[in-house]
């Protein structure tokens, strides 16, 4: 591997250990052991890489959390202050107001505001159902990581160039599936901090014998979508879920990421019309 993708890679390992336990003591052990860089290295190039100190990492991190929960679950503010890392609710406040300009409480009570969109949705919003409930099985995920925007075509050529690797070692990629991890939720997020993460699914090989970066896809409830078309249009298909099934569903949407698996795409059709993604929004329960 070569140092610039040695780093990079280190760098994804470090991100990945700050997203699942943000909400927890942080260890600066594990932080260098994760890195191979000291803890006063690390924070040269994790703010050289990412634009932002590791602590105003953690600190977005917790504040979008605890957005999201805000958002998808009735749960009250004192609770979703502990469970985001915060010791008490009058600090979370201070945090997020001083974060997204409000405070937590009136930030909840713009949940319509934030979904609904003029453009698409009349004076009566017409339901919009889930095609299926299903749960996916803990999945071992061999993947890439892309920093920007959802929509941006950068994520083709980050995909191109995934494939082509996997390609140059000779894999069979006939028999796997491909999915996408969305880490950020764009009315949340600034699109410069959305994270990706595109994965691959093998059946018929052990990945832990591959040269791969591999992660776990924890086993988890959804409600599934189907988007048919080009990707660029994907939105239109999100801001449906968000401003009618959201608002007529009795099921509570966790704050685990959203997953799309890509069924129909570039390498099986050349019509992009006829590209379809299914949409995994995760739920409790």
């Amino acid at each position: 591997m070569e140092t610039k993708e040695f780093y990079k890679y280190r760098l994804q390992q470090v991100v990945s250990y700050l997203r699942t336990s943000y909400n927890l003591k942080i260890s600066i052990q594990e932080l260098e052991n994760l890195s191979n860089f000291s803890y006063r290295n690390l924070q040269r190039v994790f703010k050289g890489y990412y634009g932002e100190t590791i602590g105003a990492y953690v600190t977005r991190i917790k504040l979008e959390n605890g957005a999201k929960k805000l958002l998808f679950t009735s749960e009250e503010i004192k609770i979703i202050a502990e469970e985001i890392g915060y010791a008490d609710v009058q600090t979370f406040s201070k945090s997020f107001k001083k974060h997204f300009g409000i405070s937590p409480a009136v930030y909840r009570s713009k949940k319509e505001n934030l979904f609904r969109n003029n453009k698409i949705i009349e004076k009566q919003t017409m339901p919009f159902f889930e095609e299926k409930i299903t749960v996916l099985p803990k999945m071992e995920l061999v993947y890439t990581t892309f920093k920007g925007d959802y929509y941006s075509i950068k994520i083709d050529t980050l995909w191109n160039d995934f494939l082509n690797e996997v390609e140059a070692l000779a894999i069979d990629t006939n028999n796997v599936e491909y999915f996408g991890i969305i880490w950020d939720e764009p009315i949340i997020s600034e699109a410069i901090h959305y994270n990706y993460d595109a994965c691959i699914r093998f059946h018929s090989i052990n990945i832990s014998n591959q040269k791969f970066r591999v992660k776990t896809l924890k086993e988890q409830k959804y409600a599934v979508f189907t988007h048919v078309g080009p990707y660029q249009r994907i939105d239109k298909t999100y801001d449906k879920i968000f401003s009618r099934w959201l608002f007529t569903t009795d099921k509570e949407v966790s704050e685990a990421p959203f997953i799309e698996k890509y069924i129909k795409h570039e390498g099986n059709t050349d019509d992009v019309s006829l590209y379809e993604t299914e949409i995994y929004i995760p739920l409790k329960g």
